[in-house]
């Protein structure tokens, strides 16, 4: 079987996830059901298992429905990796599997779960046939329809996980959002196998979807991953940024972006009075933190105005200009690769939607870049922390609760009311979870794949206008993501009910501040900034 890791030298901008920390169990992992929410059958499974939470699951865009997801174990042997989960139908109807818990619309697996290494900083996604967007192995729904009140019991399957993993978060579709601290067991599970030929396909099918009062419990077949089977560990990259700087760090690569604004005089290349400071602190970081035995890459880059012949030339000579103070600062023991790419590679958008210019995207993509493989450090096995369950709605605290209006329209309709809801945030590992719930108030249907919190300055992420900030160092943290086949893919969870006016959970994933930090200021876009929000 084929693992690809992924470790391109990424030229976007990067934070720092570096100091190894334990999982910490969420307090807010098990579900908060809302007052107006009905009992539903089958509604009590997992109440004795910590990791288990409602959430609304959606099909192509077209229905949407409530289930319970229990996480029930991950297992570990020299050959794979077994995520076993149990979901079951909280409506009153039966519900098409279709591609309810995978990737597309064509992929009727569970391979929408995710595991996460918190501390390692990888992200694991399941064997697939072919790609990233081929169809998972594991169990499969392909005509099955999920009964209310039956518990189906899946598999998805996964690489074998480093030794020193004990503990990951499972990442699930929908709105089940993250299951922090799940123990990593050594040992296997096989699944019932699925049917191969096409009759005895259509007698399992049949007795899948034969009736079953509900609370029972039916073991869904699976497939064996082939030998050739695709799958990938991809490094986590998360960005932070402050007033000079921005950063992006993963554990194959660390990036500082410096601000050439404060590098340069307009349209020069010789260095500021202030860069010499700024460029002493970079070479400081680069002494404590980069391979030694690895090269330094430095590239500049210019916005988008004048000419592309004229760009290029400046950015090289900028890039020149920081290598050489880089040489003064850290003496001939370092070796440095230095080009310049001009306009070409843009981290921002320089005009609004409306057309209108866009001054802090042009700055963000004024820069000079610094990036090195960051030094091998030795990874000790964390305690494997137990999944986290969290007390009744009634109990959860709410930090603030906030109306706005959406970034951007979702169709003829106009821009989206949203009601926000702050929960305390929680971290895990390296990196901080932002939870909240999010309420559509405006009657409009959505389409939960729109990007309904957009930013040009920030393009990308779920919540591109929202940020976590460091009150005392005014750093401002947003999404980690990972990058598979050239396409960043952001940890964050989205909305998944298209009418609903009921909140939904959300979250995005951010490079978690320093240790001492126990409150923070949440940026949230539209919704303005709420300040002293705990970290759990």
């Amino acid at each position: 079987m084929r693992i690809f890791t992924y470790r391109r030298a990424l030229l976007a901008l990067m934070p720092v996830l570096l100091v190894p920390t334990a999982c910490t169990a969420d307090p807010a992992t098990e579900a908060r059901p809302h007052a107006s929410t009905p009992a539903r059958p089958g509604a009590a499974v997992g109440a004795g298992t910590p990791a288990a939470r409602e959430g609304i699951f959606d099909v192509s865009r077209t229905n949407d429905a409530r289930f319970r997801v229990v996480v029930d174990a991950v297992l570990r042997d020299t050959a794979r990796t077994v995520l076993r989960v149990t979901v079951t139908n909280l409506e009153s109807t039966g519900q098409l599997g279709i591609d309810r818990f995978g990737d597309s619309g064509s992929d009727y697996s569970f391979g929408g779960f995710k595991l996460l290494d918190p501390v390692g900083g990888r992200l694991y996604h399941g064997y697939r046939e072919r790609g990233v967007d081929g169809l998972g192995f594991g169990s499969r729904l392909r005509g099955v329809t999920l009964q209310p009140g039956v518990h189906y019991s899946a598999v998805v399957y996964f690489p074998p996980l480093p030794a020193t993993v004990t503990a990951v978060t499972v990442l699930s579709p929908g709105t089940t959002g993250e299951f922090t601290g799940v123990p990593v067991t050594n040992g296997s599970h096989t699944a019932k196998p699925a049917a191969s030929d096409g009759a005895a396909a259509g007698q399992e099918l049949m007795a899948l979807n034969a009736p079953r009062p509900a609370g029972s419990v039916v073991e869904l077949p699976a497939v064996e991953p082939a030998a050739d089977a695709w799958s990938l560990a991809a490094a986590v990259y998360g960005p932070s940024a402050g007033v000079d700087r921005e950063t992006l760090t993963s554990a194959e690569q660390r990036s500082v972006a410096l601000r050439s604004d404060i590098l340069f005089p307009f349209g020069k290349a010789t260095l500021t009075a202030e860069a010499h400071t700024l460029i002493r602190s970079a070479a400081e970081d680069i002494a404590a933190r980069a391979a030694p035995d690895q090269a330094i890459t430095v590239v500049g880059h210019t916005d988008g105005i004048g000419s592309n012949t004229d760009n290029l030339a400046l950015s090289q000579r900028r890039a020149r200009s920081v290598v050489a103070a880089l040489r003064t600062a850290l003496g001939d023991d370092r070796r440095f690769t230095v080009t310049g790419k001009g306009e070409t590679e843009p981290l921002a958008e320089e005009r609004n939607a409306d057309g209108s210019d866009n001054p802090a995207g042009r700055a963000r993509n004024r820069r000079v870049e610094i990036s090195y493989p960051p030094a091998a450090t030795a990874v000790t096995p964390q305690p494997g922390a137990p999944a986290s369950a969290a007390p009744p709605a009634a109990e959860t605290p709410v930090v603030a609760e906030r109306d706005g209006t959406s970034d951007s329209r979702s169709d003829s309709a106009g821009p989206v009311r949203f009601h926000l809801t702050v929960r305390p945030f929680h971290r895990d590992g390296d990196y901080l979870v932002a939870v909240f719930d999010l309420a559509n108030t405006s009657g409009t249907k959505l389409d939960t794949h729109w990007g309904y919190f957009r930013s040009p300055t920030h393009p990308g992420p779920s919540y591109a206008s929202f940020a976590v900030v460091d009150p005392a160092t005014g750093t401002a943290y947003r999404t980690a993501y990972v990058t598979v086949d050239g396409v960043k893919r952001h940890l964050d969870g989205r909305p998944h009910s298209l009418t609903s006016a009921e909140p939904q959970r959300a979250y995005m994933y951010v490079p978690a501040p320093p240790a001492g930090v126990t409150a923070v200021t949440f940026d949230a876009g539209p919704f303005g900034k709420i300040e002293n929000v705990p970290i759990r």
